[in-house]
């Protein structure tokens, strides 16, 4: 009951994020965009340089851009209003979310844009940047995990016809080595937010950032639209786009994840949108220009590089299986996710004693239930924390545990893309005080399949205790029995070949004793 919702859903921390990049070059006017091959010889100058002040008289450039982030459907519905303007944006999409199943299914289960949404936007002339495969805060993961984050993401959109250059830091959230494995992985840019003036905050930082940018795998932006608790009027785009005109010009940022018919966090409305981008194009007049991230960075499209593979995970097969270490300061187990999900009052209470043979142990409560349920996962990541597994091999998965109510085993894989989705179901265990051993072998795991994770159902008003989590490649019955076959055939063999010489020396000593009688054998 309830568990066909759409697994990566559970990854994402309600709030996408994307940032908003904004530039203007006149040799880059005829660049193409949506993510396509860029041919144009713009570079990106020494970080020494800066935007040069307007001659007396003439006003400062000014470029405006606006970022979309996180992968909302919602967002196809402002596509007709930037094309209305003539105007482009650049979308920063997380490909493990992006909705790859029929048009019916998505509209059903998923908030996310579809595959041929994105090309519908590439084809209006808008970019396509990368954020990230699961659009994880990238601060928190290692290095490697980080690596497959970026670089995979990026894969998956040229593997779908795109080229993307640019980048957005997932919560705008970066340091110096993610902005090294952004290089790495053949971005010519990354994106952050928060570090210009925006709707009042950070008064001491500046009013734009430079064309070009001093640091292009830093390129800074002010907040996103009605973030840190602000609230967005038409007003306050032209105050920060005026703001910038009044200092020597620059890029400005508008970093966009929800349209709305409402005002909602982090989005604009049909009305704001329209009014901010008419207002935008009076003040042309004054050297102000939307375009998108590509026209201002420019620079070649550097090939598409892989991630790094992830390390086998030895028996048990599941890191952290016993519980034993937690994530950081908080009492929950590393490599392991809290899911909860659907109208439900879930808690998390982990207990670092007290399971069987001295692990530790995580309690799942779930009360007031009405839909959904919660859960304790192995980690659905891109292979730091998630078990591999080879498609067309059935794979025994298991755990300790304790239940008020009969539990089940809820399974779900990681296709090549890196999205997440439920797979299938185990039959029920018995509701128990003592531990018990529950634990299922699985049907052949899909063709698409690269990895997978597992956990006890708690989808009633119901209490689960569980620990010691396990999966390993099942015994193949048929090849076990076969096996024995041959085993039985070849020992039957060999007592028949070892039966018939001995026959064979009787027959010949009877033969001896008949030639000659009276001598003894």
């Amino acid at each position: 009951m309830g568990r066909q919702f759409h697994a990566s859903r559970i990854l994402i921390p309600g709030l996408a994020a994307a940032m908003l990049v904004i530039a203007a070059h006149p040799a880059m006017a005829g660049v193409s965009q949506g993510g396509g091959p860029v041919t144009s010889g713009h570079a990106v100058k020494r970080s020494s340089d800066t935007h040069a002040v307007a001659p007396a008289g003439k006003h400062a450039r000014t470029v405006v851009t606006f970022a979309w982030g996180g992968g909302w459907a919602n967002q196809m519905q402002a596509l007709p209003i930037f094309r209305e303007y003539g105007m482009h944006a650049v979308y920063f999409i997380p490909s493990g979310l992006v909705c790859t199943r029929s048009k019916s299914q998505c509209a059903s289960s998923s908030p996310y844009l579809t595959l041929s949404d994105i090309h519908a936007i590439a084809s209006y002339g808008n970019e396509i940047g990368g954020l990230s495969v699961l659009h994880q805060d990238l601060t928190q993961v290692s290095p490697a995990e980080a690596k497959r984050e970026i670089c995979d993401d990026r894969g998956n959109l040229f593997r779908w016809g795109f080229r993307p250059t640019d980048f957005a830091y997932p919560f705008a959230a970066e340091d110096p080595g993610l902005e090294n494995l952004t290089r790495q992985c053949g971005y010519n840019a990354g994106l952050g937010a928060g570090e210009l003036r925006g709707d009042g905050l950070c008064r001491t930082c500046a009013w734009a950032e430079t064309i070009p940018p001093p640091d292009p795998m830093l390129v800074r932006a002010p907040v996103e639209v009605n973030s840190v608790k602000t609230d967005w009027s038409v007003r306050t785009y032209q105050s920060i786009v005026e703001g910038a005109e009044k200092h020597g010009g620059g890029w400005i940022f508008f970093t966009l994840h929800d349209y709305c018919a409402k005002t909602c966090g982090l989005g604009i409305t049909g009305p704001q949108l329209r009014k901010v981008l008419a207002w935008l194009r009076t003040q042309a007049r004054h050297n102000v220009r939307v375009e998108t991230m590509r026209q201002v960075i420019g620079g070649p499209v550097q090939p598409a590089v892989a991630g790094p593979a992830p390390h086998p995970v030895p028996p048990p097969g599941v890191v952290n299986s016993r519980l034993l270490r937690t994530a950081g300061k908080s009492a929950s187990p590393a490599c392991f996710r809290q899911v909860d999900y659907g109208k439900n009052d879930a808690s998390f209470t982990y207990h670092p004693t007290g399971g069987p043979g001295g692990s530790a142990a995580e309690t799942v409560r779930v009360t007031r239930w009405v839909s959904g349920g919660a859960k304790l996962l192995p980690d659905m990541d891109l292979g730091a924390c998630a078990p591999a597994v080879s498609p067309g091999q059935r794979y025994t998965v298991g755990a300790w545990y304790k239940s008020s109510q009969p539990t089940q085993l809820d399974v779900y894989y990681r296709n090549r893309v890196g999205d997440w989705l439920y797979w299938t179901t185990s039959p029920a265990f018995p509701a128990t005080d003592s531990w018990q051993r529950a634990a299922w072998t699985t049907p052949a795991v899909p063709a698409a399949a690269t990895a997978m994770s597992f956990g006890l159902t708690a989808d009633s008003n119901i209490t689960v205790t569980s620990t010691a989590y396990s999966i390993a490649p099942a015994k193949d019955r048929r090849a076990m029995v076969l096996l024995g076959l041959l085993l039985f055939i070849l020992v039957a063999a060999a007592l028949i070949a070892r039966g018939q010489i001995r026959y064979r020396k009787y027959i010949r000593a009877e033969i001896a004793a008949d030639e000659h009688p009276g001598v003894s054998a």
